[in-house]
């Protein structure tokens, strides 16, 4: 039975449709990408004060919202179809050139879509996430136990991001909304680097909003194990009380720093 489910959701992603999205406000454009496991609503709250004075793009990705699964390359989700696919949504909604702000597996997603067609975008905000491949020592228990007990899994893997329970309680319920099938196809997708290797043709300004104190002794080996080293513009902030979810636990710090870098890149 989960053999013909596995099957059911594989087949509905080859039948991908575009991103669902909210579109709210006016003035300079931002995609929010939500990152694994979420969906549009973990920006409800800073998107509708964004919206004050620019145009919101929040997303669905494929799986979330209650939308088909990613289109595959193999077992995984296919990040240049998806990207080439939200740089699309961008163009056909007027936003193009646009700020991308990419909360973790979101991050690598919006860069793809900056290289499938760098003229859309002018700008890529990175809420603590990566542009590196996740190594499968990390990846696979979760893959695993989304085979045998999602819920459990989850949790696990959620645990050690969140602020505490109620935190992990909410992303974990979300993520059981999603097949676990499409689930383990993102993650495989994580698995590899999404970029190819062209991280140094991101040639636009990218902030990192990265969780917890600077650490200069050990800042320049994280910079090369997330993926950064080679970005020709690249600057990072960091938010002391927050955890993974940046935008929940820091929301006033993290409106100021997207707005003073989208003003920055219009300057």
């Amino acid at each position: 039975m989960r053999r013909l489910a596995l099957l059911l959701c594989l087949a509905l992603g080859l039948q991908a449709a575009p991103p669902l999205f909210r579109k709210a406000g006016q003035g300079p454009g931002l995609l929010l990408i939500h990152g694994f496991g979420g969906n549009k609503e973990v920006w409800s709250e800073v998107a509708a004060e964004l919206a004050q004075d620019h145009t919101v793009l929040s997303v669905d990705l494929p799986g979330s919202g209650g939308s088909p699964g990613p289109a595959l390359a193999g077992d995984r989700a296919d990040f240049g179809v998806l990207g080439r696919e939200l740089a699309a949504l961008v163009r056909r909604e007027g936003l193009a050139p646009c700020v991308a702000v990419g909360h973790s597996m979101g991050g690598p997603i919006a860069a793809r879509a900056i290289l499938e067609d760098p003229g859309a975008f002018r700008g890529l905000v990175l809420v603590d996430s990566f542009l590196s491949a996740i190594p499968g020592a990390y990846l696979d228990p979760t893959l695993a136990a989304l085979e045998q007990d999602a819920s459990t899994g989850l949790t696990v893997f959620f645990d050690l991001m969140t602020r505490g329970p109620e935190q992990t309680r909410r992303v974990v319920a979300e993520a059981r909304r999603i097949p676990p099938a499409v689930l383990q196809a993102y993650l495989r997708a994580l698995g590899q680097d999404a970029l190819g290797g062209r991280h140094a043709q991101l040639h636009l300004p990218v902030l990192q909003l990265a969780a917890g104190r600077r650490d200069p002794a050990t800042e320049p080996a994280r910079k090369v194990q997330l993926g950064f080293q080679q970005l020709p513009a690249f600057a990072t902030i960091h938010f002391p009380g927050a955890r993974h979810w940046v935008m929940w636990d820091a929301p006033e710090p993290f409106l100021v720093a997207v707005r003073a870098f989208e003003a920055g890149l219009r300057r």
